[in-house]
């Protein structure tokens, strides 16, 4: 048999036969993305019948089920994947906590790095990076030798944690011409990109479609970029699992994100013909992504309610105003956020060449409450906040 004929045989790329046969443990890292892929990864390897248990930014879950604490229902989760009860720990590694405490080398037998800065100029420069960067080499030091490290080849911060680990790389990228991807497959490595609307896994003698990218609605059609690319990691982690393309697809076209477990985290609702988006972009580089995504989504009208940017220097919360107005349509700001806030975001709508209409609601309840009543079939209706539960509220009120 070939080697083409045995990677057929085994759907596997020669990702899993890489893969060490230690303690199956995987970490997801990253400054944006890795709540949303390791909860996908997550539910892909519940379709394909095993059990797990996860560590996210929301707490300790076993089979799906929240756990008390933290610290010690994790160690029972590890102690129970040893013992075989459970078949797989998902573990997202949040920044503060990797850089502070840090890991131990070679731990992982699988790891995955999302999104540093996605190449933002701004974002390079900021103190996030230097923090994301560092848990990043942590990160990759901790993948074991015989292991494997999934990286984002589109981001080119991502792309250094090659030259930090001894563990074999997998790539993924939006589209098969990235350079690093081309260069990895041409050295024999194992990739998984998209080409003509679908996500491929394989190397430079073989591949296989595994999904539409359509079918993932959480990436809105594929124009929310940022979920595609968490949507490649998943796929390569999963792959790594030996989880079959069947249970890829089923959990694919079943997952939204969950706003109790993945708050905030570009969570989509759809009501009334409509569709919503609650998102806590705290960054003007990840509303900037959001906002380009929002842009390609195919909808009749755009109605923001935002307010909350008092964290952001001043010359940032006018660059998000002028993110804002470029959707047009209807931005809604309330006077909760702070008076010379508002007025700043009014000043960066007020650059665009054709501005939105601006109201101004005396409390975010009450601007969330305008917009829904202004929602129409087809509209898109974007919420920017950071009291997530109250949004969710708003939105379930809906159903009432």
């Amino acid at each position: 048999m070939t080697d083409v004929e045995r990677r057929q045989a085994s759907g596997s790329y020669g990702l899993s036969e890489r893969r060490t046969r230690a303690l199956p443990l995987v970490g997801v890292a990253g400054t944006r993305g890795k709540s949303t892929t390791v909860w996908l990864l997550d539910a892909m390897l519940t379709a394909a019948g095993r059990s797990t248990g996860l560590w996210s930014s929301t707490g300790v879950y076993v089979r799906g089920v929240r756990q008390p604490g933290e610290l010690g229902p994790w160690s029972r989760v590890l102690a129970a994947v040893g013992s075989g009860e459970l078949d797989v720990a998902l573990q997202e590694l949040e920044t503060p906590l990797v850089t502070s405490v840090g890991l131990p080398e070679g731990i992982y037998p699988l790891a995955g790095i999302t999104t540093l800065c996605g190449n933002n100029e701004d974002c390079l420069l900021s103190p996030e990076f230097s923090s994301g960067a560092l848990a990043q080499a942590i990160v990759a030091r901790a993948v074991r030798p015989d292991g494997l490290l999934v990286l984002n080849a589109d981001d080119l911060a991502v792309l250094e944690a090659a030259n930090q680990t001894n563990a074999t790389t997998v790539l993924f990228a939006l589209h098969p011409d990235n350079p690093a991807l081309r260069r990895h497959l041409d050295q024999g490595g194992c990739g998984v990109w998209v080409a003509d609307g679908t996500v491929v896994v394989g190397d430079a003698l073989d591949q296989r479609a595994v999904v539409r990218v359509e079918e993932a609605r959480f990436t809105l059609d594929g124009a929310l970029i940022f979920q595609v690319q968490n949507l490649l990691c998943s796929v390569a982690l999963a792959v790594a699992l030996d989880v079959p393309d069947a249970a890829i697809r089923e959990a694919v076209r079943a997952f939204s994100p969950d706003p109790a477990r993945l708050p905030g985290s570009c969570n989509i609702f759809y009501k009334r013909g409509a569709t919503i988006v609650l998102d806590t972009s705290r960054q003007v580089w990840t509303l900037k992504s959001l906002i380009r995504g929002i842009r390609h989504q195919p909808h009749r009208r755009t109605i923001i309610v935002a307010g909350f940017f008092s964290h952001l220097p001043e010359e940032q919360i006018v660059e998000a105003g002028r993110l804002l107005g470029r959707l047009g349509g209807v931005v809604i700001l309330h006077e909760e956020t702070e008076r010379p806030i508002v007025e700043l975001l009014k000043n960066g709508i007020a650059l665009n060449e054709i501005p939105p209409l601006v109201l101004a609601m005396p409390t975010e309840q009450q601007a969330f409450a305008h917009a829904f009543r202004m929602l129409s079939e087809g509209d898109l209706c974007l919420l920017i906040t950071d009291d997530v539960q109250n949004a969710v509220d708003a939105v379930t009120s809906l159903d009432k």
